[in-house]
C-alpha cells in the first residue's frame, strides 16, 4: 500500500514537473523571439492565434488518444476473455456439446456446419452463425442422463462461480449469460431429489433449460475459434483437434 501511494506520488510531482517545465520553455522562446525582433506586436498575434486554435487542438487529439486507448482497452479485454473461454471450454464447455450432441437426434446436421476448416475466413464463420441462428437445438428427454449432467456441473460450480466475479467479463454479456445458463442448469437439477424418477413435466422444463444451454455454449464456442483464428492463429490448429462437433460419438460426461 505504502509503496502505491509512494508511486502515485511520484507521478504527480513528474507530471507537475513536466507541465512547468514546457510553461518555462514555452516562455522562454518568447522572450527570445522579443530580444531578437523587439517585436511585441507579432508576439500578441502568434499567440493570440495559437491560444484561439489551442481547443480545437484539444479536442481533436483528445478524441484521437480517446479511440486509441479505448481499442487497445478493448483489444486487451477481449484477448483476456478469450483465454478465460478457452480455458472453460477445456474445463467443462467441450464436454457439454460432446454430450449434448448425443441428446440431439439431428446433431449431424449442427456437426456439418459447425466443421471448421484451416481456410475457413469470416464469411464461413458468418453462414454457420445463421445456421446456428435458425437451429432448433432439441434435447430429447429420453436420450439425456440428467445425472450425469448433475455431476457434471456440481463438480465444477465452484469455479462457475469464480468465472462469473472475473471483472474481465462485465464487456462481454453473452459468455456471462453463458455461465448463469449453467449454473441455473446445476441449481435445478440439485432441486431435484431423485433424477432417475422425473415427471413428464419435469424432464420437460429441464430439457428447456439444457437446450439453453446448448444454444449458447454453440454460440460462444463458435465466437471463440472466429477470435483465435483471427488473433490467434498459433492456437487455431488446437481449436480444430479439439472440436466438439467434429466427434462421431462422445463419451459420458466425466
Amino acid at each position: 500500500m505504502k509503496s502505491q501511494r509512494k508511486q502515485k506520488l511520484q507521478h504527480s510531482l513528474s507530471l507537475k514537473g513536466l507541465i512547468i517545465g514546457m510553461l518555462c520553455l514555452s516562455a522562454f522562446f518568447y522572450i527570445l523571439h522579443y530580444l531578437i525582433f523587439r517585436d511585441f506586436h507579432h508576439i500578441a498575434i502568434f499567440a493570440l492565434h495559437d491560444i484561439a486554435f489551442l481547443p480545437l487542438e484539444v479536442i481533436l487529439v483528445s478524441l484521437v488518444f480517446e479511440r486509441v486507448l479505448d481499442d487497445a482497452h478493448h483489444n486487451e479485454q477481449r484477448g483476456k476473455i478469450n483465454m478465460i473461454e478457452s480455458i472453460f471450454f477445456n474445463e467443462s464447455g467441450s464436454d457439454m456439446l460432446r454430450y449434448l450432441l448425443l441428446c440431439d437426434p439431428e446433431s449431424e446436421k449442427l456437426c456439418r456446419a459447425m466443421c471448421i476448416a484451416d481456410d475457413w475466413e469470416y464469411a464461413d464463420f458468418d453462414r454457420a452463425h445463421r445456421f446456428a441462428e435458425d437451429y432448433s437445438f432439441t434435447v430429447d428427454p429420453e436420450r439425456t442422463d440428467f445425472f450425469a449432467l448433475h455431476y457434471h456441473l456440481s463438480n465444477r460450480h465452484k469455479y462457475f462461480l469464480k468465472v462469473i466475479e472475473n471483472p474481465a467479463l462485465m464487456d462481454h454479456e453473452s459468455f456471462t449469460d453463458l455461465i448463469l445458463a449453467m449454473y441455473h442448469l446445476w441449481e435445478e437439477l440439485d432441486f431435484r431429489t431423485d433424477l432417475y424418477q422425473l415427471s413428464d413435466e419435469d424432464k420437460q422444463n429441464l430439457c428447456g433449460i439444457t437446450s439453453d444451454v446448448y444454444r449458447l455454449l454453440t454460440h460462444e464456442w463458435l465466437l471463440n475459434v472466429r477470435y483465435t483464428k483471427r488473433h490467434q492463429e498459433h492456437r487455431f490448429a488446437c481449436a480444430m483437434r479439439t472440436n466438439p462437433f467434429s466427434f462421431s460419438a462422445a463419451e459420458p460426461l466425466p
